[in-house]
């Protein structure tokens, strides 16, 4: 009598198991992240999630612009432009994130307050960016120019960083991040 089938379906066995119990958890941590977000379909939480990744992202590429130009013995016209047009893109990305999350508050005066606070804060670091745009698209860029620019934006940027924690706050936001990835390493 051979042993064989009886380890092929012991092993199926334990293949199915295996299956089953991994396939069961996500559902579970999504239905608790699902019932954390409800209240408006995730819209504020989710625009609020992505602001906080571009504020830190504008934020590292305004820190290595600004290395870059003052650190660099020769300086690359293409990289600073790259860097510099990267770094725009995350400043509008944090606009346009802040505009769903007034939509999804706009009945709540204080968080639209709050929201104002940081659209002007942008507003001004997004006429610094353009200015370090430009100087970072010259043949030969300033290096001390950038390097000032880029440290304007990055305090800008640190200021910003703090009106939205104080916001996430107020829109209870902060509370589902360790929700969510609690949940998610289950």
């Amino acid at each position: 009598m051979s042993t064989k089938p009886f380890g092929i379906a012991a092993l199926a066995l334990a293949a199915m198991f295996a299956f089953g119990s991994l396939a069961a958890q996500p559902a579970s941590a999504q239905s608790r992240i699902n019932d954390k977000v409800s209240r408006n379909n995730g819209k504020g939480f989710w625009a609020n999630q992505r602001t906080s990744r571009n504020i830190q992202h504008a934020r590292d590429y305004s820190r290595s612009i600004g290395r870059y130009t003052t650190q660099s013995p020769t300086i690359n016209p293409a990289i600073t432009h790259a860097e510099s047009q990267m770094l725009g893109m995350q400043i509008q990305g944090i606009q346009r994130d802040m505009g769903i999350v007034r939509q999804t508050y706009v009945e709540n005066p204080q968080v639209i307050e709050q929201i104002k606070a940081i659209d002007d804060k942008l507003a001004a670091a997004s006429e610094t960016q353009k200015m370090l745009h430009m100087e970072c698209c010259k043949d030969t860029p300033n290096g001390k120019v950038c390097g000032e620019m880029a440290t304007k934006l990055t305090t800008a940027l640190d200021e910003i960083s703090k009106d939205h924690a104080k916001l996430m706050k107020m829109t209870g936001d902060d509370k589902h991040e360790g929700h969510a990835a609690a949940a998610a390493s289950e």
